[in-house]
């Protein structure tokens, strides 16, 4: 249930409506119907939906082990990116930047070798 409070806020803010009134007016509804003690879960909430909006926004490298992040920075050309370990990934990286995506891992050539050997 909090998530869809905290959902709904997230929503009714994105549309430029102030953040303030607008916690302030969720406050009240909630006290007036007793259900105050959820503010706090709601906040959890919508913590989440902020991290998660905020991650999908970012740069993004994907690696094999922590010890590639630097190089792929400097062959990506994304300092700024956002290094995320994945260990389904053999060696190489990949590169999610907006709507692109640049895919330099060994998965993705060894998945192009076995279905041309398999076709």
């Amino acid at each position: 249930m909090e998530k869809n409070y905290a959902l709904a806020l997230w929503k009714f803010v994105e549309k430029g409506n102030d953040p303030h009134k607008a916690v302030h007016a969720l406050s009240e509804s909630l006290s007036k119907s007793g259900r105050a003690t959820l503010m706090p879960r709601i906040l959890g909430a919508f913590k989440k939906i902020a991290e998660r909006n905020a991650l999908q926004n970012q740069d993004k490298i994907f690696v094999a082990r922590e010890k590639d992040a630097h190089k792929a920075k400097e062959i990506s050309g994304a300092p700024g990116a956002k290094v995320i370990v994945d260990p389904t990934l053999i060696g190489g990286w990949r590169l999610e930047a907006g709507e692109k995506l640049v895919d330099a891992s060994f998965k993705k050539y060894l998945l192009e070798m076995y279905n041309r050997a398999v076709a």
